[in-house]
């Protein structure tokens, strides 16, 4: 079998680990408790490997805030000399099978949600999502805010969340309704979050004793438009990770970004990161006090999204996201079809209704990206230098990572014996 025969055979494999997956909702758990190698002075953050001093702002700051609530340190001054001593470690997240939104920040009392990949037997991690922030750029009011939100969910929310008491939720349907319903499950979960509250409800009251903290929990639940979110990552790593460490495969298995750059592992080529710069996000601020001088490069482990084949690879299912980049409905549609072009194949149970039910296109070749020159498209929010969320829109991953990889590729499988 040559070379070109050997690639296509391993990449129909990758596609194949991607549609068998079934992720499921199994539960909530500290981070201290189910990711592997997790410590009290652990943190993790999104996107690819990076030192503490490259970090962009709310990186940075949220590694410090972390420390903060761990009861490590009082103070950030004293947090940054805990880094700089080396008493800290930091690494990404997916590298302790977890995935974090926007900065990614993760620490040991984190909770998280926890997904088990019934066909693979593997499991994926991603912590609850914490809402957004934006407008509270006063560092001091933010910071307590966040710490606020972080305690809030690890003693409230995170215990309510009846998921034991339904057997578990099957991620991949939800994904499939609410693409039917508006979402692409990126940018856009109105309908994903609809749909856990719905199946969690009954649960949720049948457990909870205490009326005011299933009434909070309800009632974030219900204002959360973006919790699905966090659930779907799990759901997209656990899905992903099925198909790393295929020899010959030259499909993309994981995308993130930390603010300075982005990166990508590639199945064939293990737990290697390539990566090039992170970059701008094209869209809508929330607030006309906001513009490109306050916001960071893209960042954040969401582009998990993308990785799976969701988000922007299915945007014309959600057309109303076009307000964000000034687009229109034929932009969506030639955005999908454009991500057909780099991909190895469809994911069936995804569908896009105003497309005559068209497929999602899922397993980004390299190869294909290159030949092309057709970056993925990434939908994502915008992040404020200070900290908060404060717009939406969409980026295009680098060229330069896809070619390095590919470089890579080459390099080891065209020496006699790769394998």
């Amino acid at each position: 079998m040559n070379l070109p025969e050997r690639i296509h055979e391993a990449n129909l494999n990758a596609l194949d680990a991607m549609r068998q997956a079934n992720p499921v909702w199994v539960d909530v758990r500290p981070a201290l408790e189910v990711l592997p190698g997790m410590s009290k002075n652990t943190v993790l953050h999104a996107g690819p490997p990076i030192a503490w001093e490259d970090m962009c702002g709310p990186q940075k700051m949220g590694v410090q805030q972390a420390l903060i609530y761990e009861g490590l340190v009082d103070d950030e001054e004293a947090a940054a000399a805990m880094i700089r001593a080396g008493e800290v470690v930091l690494a990404p997240c997916h590298e302790y099978q977890a995935v974090g939104g926007m900065a990614g920040i993760t620490s040991a009392s984190s909770p998280m949600v926890v997904v088990r990949n019934e066909q693979h037997g593997n499991y994926a991690y991603s912590q609850l999502f914490q809402g957004p922030a934006g407008g509270l750029q006063d560092r001091d009011a933010y910071n307590v805010e966040a710490r606020k939100q972080w305690r809030w969910l690890d003693s409230v929310l995170g215990p309510t969340l009846a998921v034991k008491e339904v057997g578990g939720l099957p991620v991949k349907p939800i994904i499939a309704r609410a693409l039917e319903m508006g979402d692409e499950c990126h940018n856009r979960n109105s309908a994903g979050s609809s749909l856990i509250l719905n199946a969690l409800v009954e649960a949720m009251f049948k457990t909870c004793r205490d009326r005011e903290t299933l009434r909070q929990s309800i009632a974030y639940l219900s204002w959360a438009d973006q919790f699905s979110l966090c659930v779907s990552m799990a759901a997209a790593k656990a899905t992903t990770d099925a198909a790393k460490n295929i020899p010959y495969s030259t499909v993309v298995t994981t995308m993130a970004r930390n603010g300075v750059d982005f990166g990508i592992k590639v199945s064939g080529l293990g737990e290697q990161w390539f990566t090039g710069p992170a970059q701008r996000v094209e869209g809508l601020y929330f607030s006309s006090d906001w513009g490109d001088d306050d916001a960071v490069p893209d960042m954040g482990d969401s582009a998990i999204m993308e990785t799976y084949g969701i988000g922007g690879h299915v945007q014309a299912a959600a057309p109303a996201l076009q307000q964000f980049v000034s687009g229109s409905f034929s932009r969506a549609v030639a955005l999908t079809r454009e991500m057909g072009q780099i991909t190895v194949g469809t994911m069936d149970e995804y569908r896009i209704p105003n497309m005559d039910f068209a497929t999602a296109p899922i397993a980004t070749d390299i190869r294909k990206v290159v030949q092309t020159g057709v970056t993925p498209v990434i939908d994502t929010a915008i992040a404020h230098k200070k900290g908060g969320v404060i717009g939406a829109g969409q980026t295009r991953a680098p060229q330069q990572c896809f070619s390095e990889a590919l470089r890579a590729f080459a390099a080891k499988y065209r020496t006699p014996g790769a394998a």
